[in-house]
């Protein structure tokens, strides 16, 4: 059997010369399309979070609403958080992993640049670091760089980057727990930053924890586990300390409970839509590849299990989710788990042509070329890279109706209510969550205390929104970025 954990000799001077211009044009491509921008519930949530964290604050303030009563707190919390009454507050809904890593950047860069730089960041090492986990499984280099590239131009990976989202700094922070564990037979330091390195992963992404069992697989012996565990114990305590503080327990998340969104109905139909996807981002091989990997003598059993764990168990998890079925773009939830069944796939190639370097290297480019050609045509056929375009509808959304709506005023919104919440300092009411009659104490109310109602709405909503929620005389004010604001004028003329 082969050294499962071999040592590499130093990559030739013109492989890190053309690997380095190439990762950095890519991060160039990939900044030209970043969208450093608070859009929907989750960039807005992040980048929200990220200036709480920046300012030293672990929650926001509820903006005031002039004593309005009113009779669900979820009315007055724009998307990404949740509002406690008892002591006006809001609280972050989304794990403070990514928004910390947002504060500090933006904190020294700015919070266009600092976004871009986490962003792009993210990718790139993870790439880097699928390519050293692929060599320190045994690929040779060729099959070790299609791996990092069918990684990095994953079309999931390459939406997932271009905006404020967790899911490829979570890939990255889990690559790396993967090498440093991997290189644990060197020293107790290795495992010791591997610990760490899991814990910043888990900060980022909780469910990012499903992978222990990965890590206890592939750390070499009880030192190791120690090593590890001590590595670990501080973020382990930070967490917790968080949950506590946020959402009254450690154990609690700002998701909620997890078993209303979990069950057995959705198993099936998930495992297929994943299958499906997969096959058609990745090339199809891929799927089949890992199983070439079984019952090879130059497959270490470890590694074997550690790989099959490494994938199987988040697609397990993920697949009794009641949203993990509905676009492809819901394979974000499982692209912590995409590099093992990449890995996996190359290994098994290896293993089919391990005694036919050359058409072991032809193979390799053939599945890079496959992959890229897929990229194009997915990344065209979505539209992923007019995300920005969309995205940026937020932003100009949210600076308009911070400098022209008076500053006294309450808006009336719901899908822009986290850009809302980040561009300006306006308080807010959730128009989807309001009855008519709820909705005319609301406006009574608010013109008596002087402040002034208005509304952000898509043009296609309007007619049934006026009709079945908000009863009255409204005037438009203005269109942005394809939405209307209206004005509340009174109560409709009999």
């Amino acid at each position: 059997m082969s050294n499962p954990n071999p040592v590499h000799p130093s990559a030739p001077r013109w492989f890190v010369g053309f690997a380095l211009v190439a990762l950095l044009g890519y991060g160039v491509f990939l900044g030209l399309n970043f969208a450093p921008v608070a859009g929907g519930s989750d960039s807005s949530g992040y980048l929200n979070a990220a200036r709480l964290l920046a300012d030293g604050q672990l929650t926001a303030p509820q903006r005031d609403l002039s004593g309005l009563v009113v009779s669900t707190s979820l009315q007055l919390q724009p998307l990404g958080f949740t509002s406690e009454p008892a002591r006006s507050r809001l609280v972050p809904t989304y794990p403070l992993g990514l928004p910390a890593h947002l504060a500090v950047a933006g904190l020294i860069f700015g919070w266009n640049l600092g976004p871009l730089l986490v962003g792009v960041g993210a990718v790139l090492a993870a790439i880097v670091l699928c390519y050293a986990v692929g060599r320190e499984l045994g690929l040779s280099r060729t099959p070790a760089v299609a791996g990092a590239l069918l990684l990095g131009v994953f079309p999931v990976t390459l939406f997932t980057a271009i905006q404020p989202l967790s899911d490829v700094l979570a890939t990255t922070w889990v690559l790396a727990a993967v090498f440093l564990s991997l290189r644990g037979r060197l020293s107790p330091l290795w495992s010791f930053a591997a610990g760490a390195a899991f814990a910043v992963a888990v900060f980022v992404r909780p469910t990012n924890l499903l992978l222990l069992p990965v890590l206890v697989v592939l750390l070499p012996g009880w030192r190791a586990l120690l090593a590890a565990a001590a590595g670990g114990l501080p973020g382990a305590i930070l967490l917790l300390a968080t949950n506590a503080h946020l959402h009254g327990s450690p154990w609690r998340m700002g998701y909620g409970s997890i078993f209303d969104s979990f069950a057995a109905v959705y198993f099936w139909p998930t495992l297929g839509h994943f299958a499906l996807w997969l096959g058609l981002l990745l090339p199809a091989v891929v799927l089949a590849l890992p199983f070439a990997t079984l019952g090879r003598s130059r497959i270490a059993p470890r590694i074997a299990i550690a790989l099959g764990l490494w994938f199987a168990i988040p697609v397990v998890f993920y697949a009794f989710y009641e949203v993990s079925h509905e676009v492809w773009w819901c394979l974000r939830f499982i692209l912590p788990a995409t590099p093992a069944l990449i890995l996996a796939a190359l290994l098994g190639l290896q293993g089919i042509l391990a005694s036919r370097p050359r058409a072991l290297v032809a193979a390799s480019v053939g599945i890079a070329l496959w992959g890229a050609g897929a990229s194009l045509h997915w990344t065209r056929h979505f539209h992923i890279l007019l995300t920005r375009t969309y995205e940026e509808a937020y932003a100009d959304i949210g600076r308009w109706a911070r400098d022209q709506l008076p500053p006294e005023a309450v808006l009336l919104c719901y899908a822009e209510s986290g850009a809302i919440h980040y561009y300006t300092s306006l308080p807010i009411l959730r128009w989807e969550q309001i009855g008519p009659g709820e909705f005319s104490r609301h406006a009574a109310h608010l013109a008596g205390a002087g402040r002034p109602l208005y509304l952000l709405l898509f043009p296609a909503d309007e007619e049934s929104v006026f009709r079945d929620r908000l009863p009255g005389r409204w005037e438009k004010k203005a269109t942005v970025s394809g939405r209307n604001f209206w004005r509340y004028l009174g109560p409709a003329t009999p």
